[in-house]
């Protein structure tokens, strides 16, 4: 471990996480969040006025409404902390691992990816489009001189992880959303999938589905969530995918 490398790599990574967060406030504005919001809060403003007076009407006590949760906007402890902080572990803990080698540099840019989908899908529970697909593309592309890995293998990855997360939207009534298959489009197709010995995708979304669940289990513990409560799924595809990245190749 070369300890001028590792130390760099977190101030670069720190800086790239700025980025990411930066990015993700920049995206916000794009896709007017605030705005739609806005339009759904006075609709449901409205709603809950009409049923008072229909109840009113009626001689009927109105039926107890449920407060508007805001979301934030602009700048939060998501862009401006947890951002650099996961890029400069990140990028520390890979160049530290693998040194200034092709193979790490491509790992600090699907680190730097993951973090802006893990920032934007805790703050928002959403994972947008104009970050997976592109991504996607980079992926198919990269696959031609990534050591042990395949455009085949990419290929399969992504539509076996992303089919099978497709699946799980239908049959969970969208409880998994298609921003989580997309998602798994993208870490499949980072991580890959063979018939003979390239299992890193599916060690990916064992990973995920484990992570995911030992921290659901301790946020219910916890009671900081109910089991009603939505948790985002993306932070875990993202650190499942970040795992088996570190880790390399299980099978050779």
């Amino acid at each position: 471990m070369n300890p001028a490398l590792t130390a760099g790599a977190g101030v670069a990574g720190a800086a790239i996480g700025l980025g990411a967060g930066w990015l993700s406030v920049f995206l916000e504005g794009r896709e007017r969040l605030e705005e739609e919001e806005n339009e759904e809060r006075a609709e449901y403003e409205a709603e809950v006025a009409k049923q008072a007076e229909e109840a009113g009407a009626r001689g009927d006590p109105p039926e107890p409404a449920l407060p508007w949760l805001p979301e934030r906007y602009g700048w939060t402890w998501l862009e401006w902390g947890l951002a650099p902080v996961l890029a400069a572990f990140g990028f520390s803990l890979f160049a530290g691992h693998q040194g200034l080698t092709w193979v790490a540099v491509e790992d600090v840019v699907w680190v730097a990816v993951f973090v802006q989908i893990i920032v934007f899908d805790i703050k928002h529970r959403l994972i947008l489009d104009k970050v997976t697909l592109p991504a996607i593309v980079l992926a198919l592309v990269l696959a031609a001189v990534t050591p042990g890995l395949s455009f085949f293998g990419t290929l399969i990855g992504g539509a076996a992880v992303g089919g099978l997360f497709a699946l799980l939207h239908l049959v969970s009534r969208r409880g998994i959303g298609l921003g989580d298959a997309k998602l798994g489009t993208l870490v499949g197709a980072v991580t890959g999938l063979g018939f003979s010995d390239q299992y890193q995708a599916a060690y990916a979304v064992v990973a995920a589905v484990l992570i995911g669940g030992v921290v659901a289990l301790l946020l219910l513990i916890s009671r900081l969530r109910s089991l009603k409560d939505p948790i985002p799924y993306g932070p875990f595809l993202c650190i499942g995918a970040a795992v088996v990245l570190f880790q390399g190749p299980l099978v050779t």
